[in-house]
């Protein structure tokens, strides 16, 4: 039995309530996972959570509820451009479970890190060095001038036999929409700080993903109207591509996810 399946939930600690306002849910149950359920198998069960590439981990919302699944990840890499979100991470649930690792990406976020790089890097992984590579929120707010440079940062990572990438969207069809050009594929809806939320045209995603060497495999729609699509997508040849059913939730409101 490892270190893992000894602690209890109690033993490892939340978030402070800062950190949790910079991704989102405050609410401590999206931290935990008393069922030690597999955090994603609700939508795709199976998953080989073996080796996980988590792009956008936060204050570690999915790290927490990993470590008490029944399997937990051998190998874990959370990165943020937080550098305080990957602080906590590293001294709170780094030490709880071997395998754990948190990597601050040094990128600029005007209100997370301003002093960062304003050029795309790369990522702090090997070449298929995941079974799962995870970027929840955050192609909802990376600009069109760098995400083809971050979909094959994520591709190169998850680019092994039954590798798996789970991906989170914005989405509209841009046919509905006659004056972007032919370049121009993106909507933003905040003038001072377009990275607040980022609408992709779904012909401009879907050519992204097979610029890459990925196949869109599963297409999970919002649960509010013109919200979050969940993608997920697998090494090209290694799946039938999916249909994209049609988005009917609910009209509803809610704020862009960090």
């Amino acid at each position: 039995m490892n270190h893992v399946t000894m602690l209890g939930e109690d033993e490892v600690p939340l978030p402070p309530i800062e950190l949790m306002r910079t991704v989102g849910p405050v609410d401590p149950d999206f931290y935990r996972n008393p069922h030690r359920v597999d955090v994603f198998g609700h939508e795709r069960p199976g998953i080989d959570y073996s080796g996980v590439f988590d792009l956008g981990c936060g204050c570690g919302r999915l790290a927490r509820q990993m470590m008490f699944q029944r399997s937990p990840p051998e190998t874990y890499v959370g990165v943020d451009l937080n550098p305080h979100s990957i602080a906590w991470c590293r001294a709170n649930l780094a030490p709880a479970r071997p395998g754990l690792r948190f990597d601050h990406l040094d990128i600029f976020n005007r209100g997370l890190n301003p002093a960062g790089s304003r050029q795309p890097l790369p990522f702090p992984a090997a070449d298929g060095g995941a079974s799962l590579v995870i970027a929840h929120s955050v192609f909802t707010h990376i600009l069109q001038p760098e995400v083809a440079h971050y979909m094959s940062e994520c591709a190169r990572v998850m680019r092994r036999p039954g590798g798996l990438f789970r991906s989170t969207w914005f989405l509209f069809d841009k046919a509905l929409f006659p004056m972007p050009q032919d370049f121009q594929n993106a909507l933003y809806i905040n003038l001072d700080d377009p990275t607040n939320a980022v609408v992709y045209d779904l012909g401009f995603v879907r050519g992204l993903f097979d610029s890459v060497g990925l196949t869109i495999v599963q297409a999970i729609p919002p649960e509010v109207r013109g919200f979050q699509w969940i993608l997920y997508a697998v090494p090209a040849g290694e799946g039938p591509a999916a249909a994209f059913p049609d988005d009917d939730a609910p009209l509803g409101r809610m704020a862009p996810p960090s």
